[in-house]
Formats: structure tokens, C-alpha cells, sequence
């Protein structure tokens, strides 16, 4: 580590005269370093108290970076870390405290539109230039007790048109209202092209229908996070949608484009821990027993492997394991991999994977090994011709089920090759079904397969709506938008050659998938799309929890409806309802009122008996609940230590009185002017969000 030096910086401004804005010239690193310590000190006022320096530095692409930070060893000052660019461009800023400490208060000391102006402001001192081409992402989500800042999230634009490729974010401390983090990932040299000659919006529909278009796809319903263990089969749902991800029109061209937009890979295989059991077996037992009978054993598996893939015994088992299938759950899949370093330094190796009851090979890669002078021996036409014929070899019956998927970087000449194959049953496509195939273009062979392939029934295409209507819908309801993008050319992988272009891409706010039997626009889990939207009522003006309601809504408590019925009585089911929401902050999706009480239930935070929806939830019952989840229960539940604190404790339900005595400590209740705590009140819903509000923020 290294101290710095005040009277050695004061030195370097006399010498150089530096200033924020000078342009740097040609000095070595050291000579760097020095420039830009001055001038993030002068930038983020940071002061010469910090007695611990550190720094690194990198170079890439014509660019050298500089890794600047501070810290004081006797932690009373907050950490700092800076990175800055060789032209004076902050990439990063954070500060953060030595020794975290929870907020003494959950309630911000400053709003979000305060916390905006400052991120804005910060911005603006350090990066002007970014400032003036910059648009504030909306948040649609809800904010969070467990937050303790503000997240600012902003988009370049220019000429009025999103470049979504380079971004800022802020992070603002809501209690302090100092800014905590900053990073841009932004091109300082881009030239933007002119939009002036582009082709029409019409047009531009025209040519995505033609080059890109719509096809129908079974297509699978994405859980997150994926199951991991599950007894229920992947379900599909019939769709119209892009077939391939990331593509847009040229805006000047009317020609398809790709535009480096990736989907998730969703691979996924779980670990069978194999142990012996005895005693009786539940019917459900059993039939996880029986998915496990006439398993190929390690011996038969090895040997089929070697039988399959033609491995000497020269090659070692390195590794086995038996996984359950994913997209099948009945099956099973063992995984061997082999190696052999008989060769010198060479590290040869063969991974493969053979299902555990058929024998079927699902895949397998074999190490490749080109050396300077190696060229390909065939073209990419006859590398497709082999891949072809090895798939008519191992799976004859699915020869007839596959189409190429188009690969806009293809080109001969290469060393190996890659082609995937995606199944089309019946003329519509299968999302995740696909069969790849590896060529090695010098030793002119298959190294690489692999089969992805649901067993299962798919859903019934009966009442499928047209492809017209399709478009109908996705230009109605979702649409195209210019964008600013960089796209990349992978002819040379060794150093893609990229190109900024003006294109016409759907609009990125809705997932273009369109339901095939109803027409209404999907999510990725196969549910129709909902948008985000924030809680608000009309009708709280003259509820005395007014404030309380609108600011737990502000946190995503409450009701997705325009009334609140602030003077209604609430029932157990929806009291229940927004105590889960206080408790999942962070959720993506809302649960049924089932799935809530089974997970209360299931937590203990809701007996059996106790479960009664329509009843109207009392002052007693809501603070048990609220202790339970808090899990204060059995510190309420120890007998003869609570007191009798008010004029009706007498009413207070057998058991129950620590409830009500903590929850009046914790101010999550409180007296009335009599100072009684009626613990048999019947709640109305702007009580109910009142002693909410007073559980999440007190």
C-alpha cells in the first residue's frame, strides 16, 4: 500500500499546471497516475485525511485505465474506489463505510424525486457532456424496507433515439443523500448515423415480416428461478414469435440485422444422491423408486460409452454422475468423463452423456487440437453434409423432425464447425428441442454432439388464431422503435470488427410472444402479461391513514385496484394478502390467496384451524400474525410475565396478551384517547394499512 504524499501533489500542480480539462499528453503511467490521483481528488472532494492509498492500472484496446483508492486505517472515514480512464472519464465511483450499521429508521429522510435531482446533479459535475443525452429509465417496481438507496438507472439518446447499449446508474443513500455508487458504460468516439434517410415506420413492418416474421413455437413456460426439483413435466404453450432472439431491420437498408441480444440458456440437471432405504413406501415413494429401476449400472454405462464413442482403454473414467432430467423428469442421465495423457503434454478428453435406462448417446465433445499450421480440409457445405449424415446414423427417426437454424457468421475455411438444428413438428417449431453438431474441418469428423428432445405430449394446436392475427396484435399492442445499436462482426472471432447502425427492433417494454389461442401477449413463464403498474386509490382523501396507505402502496403493499374501501372492514384473507407483500418486497409475481395461505400455514405463521378468509381479522388477531412472521411468537407465548397495562386487558383472548403487550411496545398498536387497546375491534382496511404501515416502518 501506498501513503500519499500531500506536499508531492502540490508539487505535480505547479510542475503541470493540471487542470480537469487539459488534454493529456504522450507521459508514461507513473506520470499518469500521478495526473489523475489530483484529479479525482479535486473532482470528488476527497480530502487529505485518508492515510491509505492504493492504485493499479490497465491497458486495452488503445485505452489505459486507472484503479484509484482510498481508505483510512483508523475507519472513520468512508472507502472510495475510482476508476478513470486515461482522458479523464469516470467508469466508476463508490463510497461505502468500513463498518456497516443498520439505519437507525426505515422511512427515507429524502424522497425519490430529491434522490433523483442529486444523481442528476452528481452526473452532471462529473460528466457534463453524458448529462445533456441522458433519460431517466423508469422504475416500476416497488421500493423496498430493505433498501437503503435509491437505484437511477438512465439511457443515451441521440437524435432522439435510445442507444441502449450505453448507460449510467447512480445509487443515492435515502438516508444521507450522498451518492454511494456511479458507474457509465458509455463510447466517448462513436459516430452516430444521420436518421434523416431511414425508411418509413410502414416500411419497416413490411420488412420484418418478410426477413424476420413471426412463427408459431411450442414454446416453454420459464419459471425463475428454475425448478431444480420437481415432480411436474415442463408445460408448453403454443405461441407466435420471433424464432431467433436479438435481429432487427436495418433502418436504412430494410434488411435483417443482428443486433447481440442472447437468450438464457436453460440447461439444467440435478444430482441423485443415491442412498438405501427400508420400511414402507408412500405411493409417491414408490413411484420414485420405480424411476430409478432398470438403471444401466457404472460398468454397463462406461461400456457403452466406450463401445459408442470408440475410447481405448488407454483413456481413464475421470469422472461419473447420474443426474435426473430436467425437461423429462422420468429419466435419468449419467455423465462420464474420460481423459488420456499418454500423449505427452496433451490433455486429450472425451465428456459424455448416455441415458441411464435406453442407452442412448444424448452428447458427448472430444478436446480439439489445431496447431499453428492447421487449415480446414472441407468446406462449411460438406461439414454440414457430415453433421446430416451422423444424425441419420444415430437418430434416424428425428432426421425428418429437424431444421437448420440459421447462422449469420457461417463462412468456410474455419477449423471446426457448428450447426444447430431446431425440431419442427407438424410445421411448428419446438423452443428448446434442438440437436447440435460439432465438425472438425482439418480432421474431417463429428467431435461435438448433442440432443435436447421432450418426450411429452405437446399441446393440442385445435382454435389456433392466424398469423395475420398475430401481426395484428403485435403491431397494435407492441411494435417497433428505432434504436441506436453496435453490432459486431465475428468473421475474424479473434477480434470482431464492430459498427454502430440505426434499426428498426420491437419495442423491448412487452416480450413478443403472442398466445396462438386467445392472442393475448405472454410472459416468459406462459402467463399473460401483465404490466407493472404503481398502487394508487381514488378514494383515500378522507381516510386518517391516508398518508400511511399511500406510502406502504409506495413499497408495493396494498391493492392493485382503484379503491381502496378505506372504511370497510377487511377479512382475513386480504389482511393475510398484505402482510405477505410487506414480507416480499423483492417478489416478481403475486401468488394465488391459496399458495399465501399455504405458505403461512407451511412457515407458522397461520395454524390449520385458525385459516378463515371471510372473517374479519380483529386488533388481537392481527398483531398474533404480524409477531408470528416476526417471529416474536415465542417470546409472547411465556406465561405469567405479562401485566395487565390497560383498562381492558381483561378482554384480551387467553395466550394472547404478550401479543398485544409487544406489539403496543413496538408501537405497531396503540390506545385509544381512553387508553384502552380493544383487542376485539374489528379492523377496517385503513386500520389494517395503518397497523401495517407501523410494522414496516416502526
Amino acid at each position: 500500500m501506498k501513503k500519499i504524499s500531500i506536499l508531492l501533489l502540490v508539487s505535480i500542480i505547479i510542475i503541470t499546471g493540471l487542470s480537469p480539462t487539459m488534454a493529456f499528453g504522450e507521459n508514461g503511467y507513473d506520470k499518469k497516475l500521478e495526473e489523475m490521483i489530483i484529479y479525482t481528488k479535486e473532482l470528488f472532494n476527497i480530502s487529505d485525511e485518508y492515510d491509505v492509498f492504493d492504485s493499479s492500472v490497465s491497458s486495452y484496446d488503445g485505452k489505459t485505465y486507472f484503479y484509484l483508492s482510498w481508505s483510512d486505517s483508523e475507519e472513520k472515514l468512508d472507502n472510495i474506489y475510482v476508476n478513470v480512464d486515461n482522458l479523464g472519464n469516470i467508469i466508476s465511483y463508490n463510497s461505502y463505510p468500513p463498518v456497516y450499521k443498520e439505519p437507525d429508521q426505515k422511512l427515507p429522510n429524502y424522497t425519490v424525486n430529491e434522490a433523483e435531482k442529486i444523481a442528476m446533479d452528481f452526473i452532471t459535475k462529473i460528466a457534463k457532456d453524458i448529462s445533456k443525452s441522458l433519460k431517466l429509465i423508469p422504475n416500476k417496481t416497488p421500493m423496498s424496507t430493505w433498501d437503503t438507496n435509491y437505484y437511477f438507472n438512465y439511457i443515451r439518446w441521440v437524435n432522439d433515439i435510445p442507444y441502449n447499449q450505453n448507460s449510467v446508474s447512480v445509487n443515492v443513500d435515502k438516508f444521507t443523500g450522498e451518492v454511494t455508487s456511479y458507474y457509465a458504460s458509455w463510447d466517448w468516439d462513436e459516430e452516430f448515423p444521420n436518421p434523416e434517410d431511414k425508411i418509413s415506420l410502414e416500411e419497416a413492418k413490411e420488412a420484418y415480416e418478410k426477413e424476420i416474421g413471426l412463427k408459431l413455437i411450442y414454446k416453454t413456460n420459464r419459471n425463475y428461478p428454475l425448478p431444480v426439483d420437481t415432480m411436474d413435466e415442463p408445460a408448453y404453450h403454443l405461441a407466435y414469435s420471433p424464432l431467433y432472439a436479438g435481429r432487427a431491420i436495418d433502418a436504412f437498408t430494410g434488411k435483417e440485422t443482428p443486433i447481440d441480444i442472447y437468450d438464457v440458456y436453460y440447461g439444467m440437471r440435478e444430482a441423485v444422491v443415491m442412498d438405501e432405504a427400508g420400511g414402507n413406501l408412500t405411493p409417491a415413494e414408490r413411484a420414485a423408486v420405480e424411476k430409478l429401476t432398470d438403471l444401466l449400472d457404472e460398468k454397463a454405462v462406461e461400456k457403452l460409452a466406450r463401445e459408442l464413442l470408440n475410447i481405448g482403454e488407454e483413456a481413464e473414467l475421470y469422472s461419473k454422475n447420474l443426474y435426473k432430467s430436467y425437461k423429462n423428469p422420468d429419466d435419468y442421465i449419467w455423465n462420464l468423463y474420460f481423459r488420456d495423457q499418454t500423449d505427452g503434454d496433451i490433455n486429450n478428453y472425451i465428456d459424455a452423456s448416455i441415458d441411464a435406462k435406453t442407452g442412448e448417446l444424448l452428447s458427448f465433445y472430444k478436446s480439439l487440437h489445431h496447431f499453428g499450421d492447421a487449415k480446414s480440409q472441407i468446406s462449411r457445405q460438406e461439414a454440414l453434409d457430415l453433421a446430416k449424415e451422423y444424425i441419420k446414423t444415430i437418430e434416424p427417426n428425428r432426421i425428418n423432425e429437424i431444421e437448420l437454424m440459421e447462422d449469420i457468421y457461417a463462412q468456410d475455411n474455419q477449423l471446426s464447425y457448428g450447426f444447430q438444428f431446431i425440431r419442427k413438428t407438424n410445421g411448428i417449431y419446438v423452443e428448446d428441442d434442438r440437436i447440435f453438431i460439432g465438425v472438425d474441418g482439418v480432421n474431417k469428423e463429428v467431435h461435438s454432439y448433442s440432443i435436447s428432445w421432450y418426450k411429452g405430449e405437446l399441446p393440442s394446436t385445435d382454435n389456433i388464431i392466424s398469423l395475420d392475427k398475430a401481426y395484428e396484435v403485435l403491431w397494435d399492442q407492441i411494435g417497433l422503435e428505432l434504436n441506436y445499436v453496435k453490432t459486431y462482426d465475428y468473421s475474424n472471432p479473434n477480434k470482431p470488427k464492430s459498427e454502430l447502425k440505426l434499426v428498426y427492433a420491437l419495442n423491448r417494454d412487452k416480450p413478443p410472444i403472442i398466445s396462438a389461442t386467445t392472442g393475448e401477449i405472454l410472459d416468459y413463464t406462459g402467463q399473460p402479461y401483465r404490466e407493472v403498474k404503481a398502487i394508487s386509490y381514488i378514494d383515500i382523501d378522507d381516510s386518517y391513514a391516508k398518508d400511511k396507505i399511500k406510502t406502504i402502496g409506495e413499497y408495493g403493499v396494498g391493492f392493485y385496484e382503484e379503491e381502496f374501501k378505506p372504511k370497510d372492514k377487511i377479512n382475513q384473507r386480504d389482511f393475510i394478502y398484505l402482510l405477505w407483500q410487506s414480507m416480499n418486497q423483492y417478489r416478481y409475481i403475486d401468488l394465488s390467496n391459496e399458495d399465501i395461505y399455504k405458505e403461512f400455514i407451511s412457515m407458522g405463521y397461520l395454524k390449520e384451524e385458525e385459516k378463515n378468509p371471510e372473517a374479519i381479522v380483529t386488533n388481537e388477531e392481527a398483531v398474533k400474525y404480524i409477531l408470528r412472521v416476526m417471529k416474536y411468537d415465542k417470546v409472547a407465548e411465556i406465561e405469567g410475565i405479562y401485566s395487565d397495562i390497560f383498562p381492558d386487558s381483561k378482554d384480551i383472548s387467553e395466550g394472547l396478551k404478550g401479543y398485544i403487550n409487544i406489539a403496543y411496545g413496538l408501537k405497531i398498536l396503540s390506545e385509544d384517547d381512553a387508553g384502552n387497546i380493544r383487542p376485539k375491534y374489528e379492523l377496517n382496511r385503513e386500520d389494517a394499512a395503518d397497523i401495517i404501515y407501523n410494522y414496516m416502518f416502526n
